[in-house]
Parts: structure tokens; sequence; C-alpha cells
């Protein structure tokens, strides 16, 4: 099976990188470990954490990030996919790096590259590999791109390691079944190093247990801790090993978020004593946390904006739990657009179940429109007696949510990367980690 995991369209920088290189998944790791070998074996004495799951890999990710910057290391970050530029990639403390120091990269990777003959999202992780390496970081934070056994990150060999949860999403790639796909999400588990989960499905604990005893590593699974959820995000009350009770704020919104927290955390501890942080270290890095797209809560003129990049059921169900916790200025109306390989129907059954409205369009302003936003006769795909009109202008969709909510209402944006992106640079709040740097912010 072959899943697209090219650049994004109108992204010069990615386009440039490996132009000639297919973007379909190409299973195995032998190409990477090639490309890797074949430029010094980059970050092979650098401390690593790797984090895979089906959502809040990337919350587990920025989590460890902000965390191990306020204990003063330099620390570099590698995630995707990307909200709207390839630079949001590679991070060295919470900056990107220069496009053009990208781009020199990628073309001391060109002749290796023609040996190698890898897929592009293959040359790209082990350009961040280069990268991070050249920019000296002390830790290296990896976030799995899809998967875990096969996937092009597998190569590290991590001080620790996390699964935040495992939940049906790629199964053209991963497998049918939750249990296929922990198998999956499992292969990034490796002897002798300490793995922790949020996992609470009992088949998927299965599987994991299982892979864990196979190869030898210690896992732990963590609960979800209580706490509250608002506007502003979460707060709880930690019990640790090391730091014992410890009152965390961060920005992150969403009860789901408070389990991410919760297996960072306890992961964190699970590092070499060089790397612990301090009590103050780590209040200060969980409250400057920054995930752009995940419940990005954003006010303008013209009213509220709430904007999720959930693209699976799972991660629908998340935000419509969040919805109804924090409980944003009415009416609500979402705005949703979603690639056509994914769970359409139930995406939309699950969002239009926690919204006054709904407003389907394309995923992003050059994503594909397609009819199967409707069901057979042609009637809208939603619940029966939600309200849902279809707008395949993707400005126009905005701006007829955004008339539908009025100025005292809100507007959820959701469904795809590409949806929320869109959104970003409609409503001119780019990340910062989205816009080119200097070569001395890196």
């Amino acid at each position: 099976m072959k899943a697209p995991r090219g650049p994004r369209p109108g992204d010069a920088l990615a386009a440039a990188l490996f132009p000639t290189l297919p973007t379909e998944v190409q299973w195995g790791l032998e190409r990477t470990r090639s490309l890797l070998a074949a430029v010094g074996d980059p970050l092979s004495r650098t401390a690593i954490l790797h984090v895979g799951g089906t959502n809040g890999k990337g919350s587990v990710a920025r989590i460890w990030a902000s965390v191990l910057q306020a204990a003063g290391f330099r620390v570099g970050l590698c995630t995707s996919p990307e909200l709207i530029a390839f630079r949001e990639r590679i991070l060295v403390n919470g900056s990107p790096l220069p496009d053009t120091f990208l781009l020199e990269l990628a073309q001391e990777l060109r002749e290796p590259v023609i040996r190698a003959k890898p897929s592009w999202f293959e040359a790209c992780t082990v350009l961040g590999f280069l990268a991070l390496d050249r920019a000296r970081v002390d830790v290296a934070v990896m976030e799995v791109g899809m998967g875990g056994r096969l996937d092009s990150t597998n190569v590290v060999n991590p001080l620790v390691t996390a699964i935040t949860n495992v939940s049906l999403d790629h199964q053209e790639v991963l497998g049918p079944t939750v249990r296929h796909i922990a198998r999956e999400k499992a292969g990034i588990l490796k002897e002798g190093v300490p793995a922790f989960t949020g996992v609470q499905d009992p088949d998927v604990l299965e599987v994991l247990a299982s892979e864990a005893g196979t190869v030898g590593a210690p896992l732990m699974r963590v609960p979800a801790p209580q706490g509250t959820v608002s506007l502003d995000g979460i707060r709880t009350s930690l019990r640790t090993r090391t730091w014992g009770v410890v009152d965390l704020h961060c920005p992150l919104v969403g009860r789901h978020q408070l389990a991410n927290l919760a297996v960072a955390v306890r992961a964190l501890e699970a590092l070499p004593p060089r790397y612990l942080a301090s009590v103050g270290q780590l209040k200060e890095g969980v409250s400057q946390v920054r995930a752009p797209g995940r419940f990005q809560v954003e006010e303008t003129a013209d009213g509220l904006w709430i904007l999720d990049v959930a693209h699976n059921p799972a991660a629908a169900a998340a935000l419509a739990g969040t919805l109804g916790e924090v409980d944003p200025p009415g009416p609500v109306i979402a705005v949703l657009g979603i690639r056509a390989d994914k769970d359409r129907a139930g995406i939309v059954e699950i969002l239009a179940g926690a919204v006054d409205g709904v407003v389907l369009t394309r995923p992003g302003p050059t994503g594909d429109w397609s009819g199967s936003w409707s069901r057979e006769g042609g009637a809208p795909l939603a619940p029966e007696g939600a309200e849902v009109r279809t707008e395949p202008d993707f400005p126009l969709a905005l701006a007829s949510a955004r008339e539908w909510a009025g100025a005292d209402g809100t507007v959820v944006v959701s469904g795809s990367f590409s949806t929320v992106a869109g959104a970003l640079e409609k409503l001119g709040r780019i990340p910062r980690e989205a816009l080119p740097a200097s070569f001395a912010s890196g």
C-alpha cells in the first residue's frame, strides 16, 4: 500500500529540497540508515526522546521540548506534518532554521540520495537529523511520522519512548484494526529503553505489553490525572517520584491533554539525572508549551475562533468533548474540511452533535472538493436533525460560518491540517514557527 507524504502545495522550500523524489510511503529503514551512514550518522551521540501514537504525539513532543529548553538545554524538535510551512518540522529552541541552511544541507545529501533512492519523507527525516546535528543540539525530540515499526524516524536509539494512544487511522497502510495498528506503533519500543503510554483500550494495552515483553522494553501505563479544563488550558496536580506533588498549568486545551501531559512528565522522570529538570523548570516549561492548531483559541475583531486539526474520529471525539467542557460562547458553528481518504462520515457525525451548525467545505483553499460530502440521493453527510450547509469555496465557507455565528458566537475550524492552515492564513495568525528565520534565530 502507498500513501502520499510529500510537500504541501505552494510550499517553495519543501518543493525545492528534494524535487525528484517519490512522495509515496516506502516502508523499511534500510534507505534511511544508508543515508545517515553516508553523512556520518548525525545525532548518533545525542540524547533522543521518541514519541508515537495516533493522536497526541505532537503535544507530548512539544511538552518535552519546552521543559528541556527551560532546563537550559539546546533542544531540537522534529515533527510532522507541518501546518503551513516545511520549516515548522525542524525547530531549535522553538525557532525554525534558515531556509538557506536547509537547502544547503539538502544539496549535501544529493549524492547519497541518488544512491539510496529514498522517498521524499525519508530524505526529509535524514535532513532533520543532519540539521539538528549541525545546529549542535544537546537533546533531540523526535515525533513518529506514521505508524512506528517501519517509520523512518525509527532508526534512533532513544533514552525514553512514549506511545500516546492508538485508534483507527491510516488503515490503508497500518492495518484494519486497532490491534494491527498497535503492533505497528509498538515497533518503536527498544530493549532496555523505558517506555510510557497513555493507552486505555485493553486490547491495545495487551498488544503493547506483549510487544514490550518480546523486545525487553519496560512499559509503564500512565493513568490520566484529574484536572480542570478551560479556554486558557489545563490545570492538574501530578504526583511524581522526582518532584513530589506538582501543580501544573499547561496552555494546551482539552481533557485529553491531561493524559498527554502525564505521559510526558512521567517519561521526563525516566531520563538520566543530567537531563532532569528542577521542579521550577518543569513548571516553567509546561506553562510555555505551544502547539499551533491544537484547540488554538484566537480572538479577532469579528469574534472567537477555535482551530483544531482533528482528522480522525478519535481526535474529533476529543474536540467534541472539549467543546462541551469549555462551553465557548454560542452559537457555535463548525467549518469542516476533511480529506476524502479520511472517515468523513464518522468525523462529521461526531462534531455535528457538538455544535449548533456545520459548514462543509474543501480541506483548505487548494483542497479537493468531492461529491462524497453527500450521501446516496444527495442528502448532506451529517446526522439527521443537524443543520448543515455546504460551501465549496473555502474563504466563503469561513465567512459564512462567521456570519452564522455572529460577533458573539464561536467558529470552530477543523478536519485536517490544511483546513486549519488555510484558516490561520486567512485570519493573519500564521504561527511564528512557519515564518522564515535568520541564521541567528536558529
